[in-house]
């Protein structure tokens, strides 16, 4: 971890000096008085606190021994996971909910509240000094983890009790400006995805159901009547990099969605693989996702740019259509709600997880059928509304993204000593008026696996004024 210039008055502790009772890691399976536990998912970890009601059922049996229990006031940290970012990963848990049983991939961490607020150690634990410790402590291998030992010889620079909660209560308030901008990006994101599924649903009369009454000059048929011939992929030795330069790609199934083709949502094929230059991606081309999770599950595209030497996968398939039929018209009523419907109810799949569904099966989907001069203006219209509304989702997800950074910065900013109150409010400087620390040798010897060890002032150094992202800056900016 870097070094930091922090206010007077600060330590530095590790995590294992301030816990008043020892880490305790959860089990893989648990047992209650009932012989079964709901068992918190890794997904329960969030920014927000501890998300208590998403759990496992299925966990327990005879046999697991007595299960950890997370109550409120815990704080629960993600010790094993595939990903960098969710490995480490804390949270603290909140009041309202019963107690739930830990995985064994998580940690149970109860601190001492005269040293260390456990609310703010939920900020500081989120903050870059505390990630840049677990990201170097982190093992290698597709599951990475945390030992018990690195967690507890975390460092973490501390103020005394009272300038925590002095921090907090900026917090808090800052935070809470900060979620209702959240709130606002979320539903604008929502309105761009429901200004999509309108520019989609516009191509379709209303028709709950196959074969209901059209309007004139419209008709109902197959969609094997309006296209002319389905292509497929194949499986190929990939690397997990994109292609560069001049080598072949193989696109992921993550190139087709929200109804734009993503390019660089590839892979490598490796060298010395048969490539089968017909499957390669031309502009023009619809393109349809044969096998995924049931959201994503037939999600189209009709591609508008392409990188060469792009093929299809053996999940993707290309629609071609008949001579008479408009492409943007076709691609545009792939995406409407009641094909999507009709896809999802022929699809198979021996997991929920991962479905698909035949050529046979895309075929004999029942369509309604627009004229050939309503098709060119039904899809020119939802074509020009689809590609507004991608251009609005880069605008939010950017906002988005910003507000990310903001609240890494109002975070690092707090948990280093740079962070003040509201302009026009008079702040108290931290100086030597300010209240100390406890007597620190009243626990230092009879702490959870301290060893005798004992804080430190925390060093000072020269810092890059530019290291840091400007968080006043990036709240005016949102």
């Amino acid at each position: 971890m870097a070094e930091l210039e922090l206010p007077p008055g600060w330590v530095e502790m590790r995590l294992a000096d301030v816990l008043r009772s020892p880490l305790a890691s959860g089990r893989s399976r648990t047992s209650g008085a009932n012989g079964r536990w709901a068992v918190l998912r890794p997904t329960a970890l969030t920014l927000a606190g501890v998300d208590c009601r998403d759990v496992d059922e299925s966990v327990g049996g005879a046999g697991g021994g007595v299960p950890i229990l997370a109550c409120e006031g815990d704080f629960l940290i993600c010790r094993s996971a595939g990903t960098l970012d969710r490995l480490g990963r804390g949270a603290l848990v909140g009041g309202g909910f019963a107690p739930v049983a830990l995985p064994s991939s998580m940690v149970r961490v109860q601190v001492r509240p005269e040293i260390l607020h456990p609310e703010y150690l939920g900020h500081l634990w989120q903050s870059s000094q505390v990630r840049e410790q677990l990201e170097a402590a982190a093992g290698g291998g597709r599951m990475r983890s945390l030992t018990m030992r690195v967690l507890q010889e975390v460092r973490l620079p501390l103020p005394p009790p009272v300038e925590q909660h002095r921090i907090l209560d900026i917090l808090r308030e800052r935070l809470r400006r900060l979620d209702r901008g959240d709130e606002a990006l979320r539903c604008a994101a929502a309105g761009v995805t429901l200004l999509q599924d309108a520019a989609h649903d516009a191509l379709a009369p209303c028709c709950d159901a196959p074969f209901a009454s059209l309007p004139p000059g419209w008709s109902w048929g197959r969609l094997g009547n309006v296209i002319k011939r389905i292509e497929a992929g194949r499986s190929l030795e990939c690397n997990r990099r994109p292609a560069q330069g001049d080598e072949w790609g193989v696109i992921k199934t993550s190139a087709m969605t929200r109804g734009a083709f993503r390019e660089a949502e590839n892979k490598a094929v490796r060298a010395g693989a048969r490539i089968d230059e017909g499957h390669e991606i031309r502009v023009g081309d619809i393109l349809l996702c044969r096998a995924n999770t049931p959201d994503h599950l037939g999600a189209a595209v009709q591609v508008a740019a392409c990188r060469p030497r792009l093929l299809l996968s053996d999940k993707s398939l290309r629609l071609v259509p008949e001579q008479n039929i408009d492409g943007r018209w076709l691609a545009q009523l792939l995406a409407t709600s009641y094909v999507r419907t009709q896809i999802s109810q022929r699809s198979r799949g021996t997991i929920a997880s991962m479905q698909h569904i035949s050529q046979d099966g895309l075929k004999n989907i029942p369509i309604p059928i627009a004229p050939p001069g309503e098709q060119e203006r039904l899809g020119q219209r939802a074509t020009a509304w689809t590609h507004g509304a991608q251009r609005l989702y880069p605008q939010v997800q950017m906002a988005q993204e910003k507000s990310e950074q903001l609240r890494r910065a109002l975070t690092d900013a707090a948990c280093t000593g740079r962070l003040v109150g509201p302009v026009g409010v008079d702040t108290p400087q931290q100086d030597s008026a300010l209240p100390d620390w406890p007597d620190l040798s009243l626990w230092a010897d009879d702490s959870v696996g301290r060893s005798g060890h004992r804080p430190a002032l925390w060093p000072t150094a020269d810092r890059d004024p530019n290291a840091t992202i400007a968080a006043v800056q990036l709240e005016l900016d949102l």
